[in-house]
């Protein structure tokens, strides 16, 4: 379960951006207003090019090879975070993992199938419920892509990462687990395996997406996808910021 915030960093940036931009062009004059006009378009132009997102993803992903995990013999368990579901609508009245989720688990149930190792699924509450083994989405994923329901813990009580780490660590002890591998995208790795760490959990990082550069053919555009993963990048940098302020990690 993923922090969760009431806006995202990047949608208010782009927003402030644009409006800079037509703040020059319409309210000021000479060359102040292109002084300004340019400010905001050079912003845009920041969060918005791939290539300058995949920069600023260096410093939280490339401590991580980008290759198969490869489960050793000391790995005692699975930790796979969960980010969200989407609810039931009319037309489909069952929950929806969302592209994270469902990336983990895949990533997680494939180490599963090269080590049959536990899977603790960190799912969290469900606004102001927890999540019981009975009613877990995750496990009923994870079974689905072939976990046994006996090989699956679920931890139904967390709000945030750091509470992830920290009824999860209580899960794991109470079974004898202090070596993990631990499952979570590149970017969000060094926050949740420092997170682990401090509550003496040992981890074997085993990311679960990375962003790869795709060649000039592919990453010259501005889009989307760039504003998305500057995002991220930005919410773990201030994350691990926060956490680092709280002694989390």
């Amino acid at each position: 379960m993923e922090d969760q915030v009431g806006l995202t960093y990047t949608e208010p940036l782009l927003a402030v951006f644009l409006g800079i931009a037509l703040a020059g062009a319409i309210c000021f004059k000479g060359k102040k207003a292109s002084r300004i006009a340019l400010t905001g378009l050079i912003g845009v132009f920041t969060i918005s090019w791939p290539p300058l997102d995949w920069l600023f993803s260096r410093p939280l992903e490339a401590r991580y090879p980008v290759r198969p995990f490869q489960p050793s013999d000391s790995v005692q368990a699975i930790v796979v975070l969960g980010s969200a579901f989407e609810p039931p609508h009319y037309e489909r009245p069952y929950p929806l993992a969302d592209p994270y989720t469902y990336a983990r688990c895949m990533q997680a149930a494939w180490i599963y199938h090269q080590k049959a190792a536990p899977i603790l699924a960190c799912e969290g509450r469900r606004k102001s419920r927890a999540v019981s083994n009975q009613d877990s989405r995750m496990r009923s994923l994870l079974e689905t892509l072939g976990v046994p329901a006996n090989m699956i813990w679920v931890e139904g009580v967390s709000s945030s990462t750091h509470e992830n780490a920290l009824f999860g660590a209580e899960i794991l002890r109470q079974h004898g687990v202090s070596r993990v591998a631990l499952v979570v995208e590149a970017a969000s790795m060094p926050r949740a395996s420092a997170c682990f760490q401090k509550l003496g959990i040992e981890i074997l990082p085993a990311p679960s997406d990375f962003r790869q550069w795709n060649g000039w053919a592919n990453e010259w555009m501005p889009g989307w996808s760039a504003i998305r993963h500057n995002e991220i990048i930005l919410h773990e940098s201030i994350g691990l910021l926060w956490y680092r302020m709280r002694g989390w990690i």
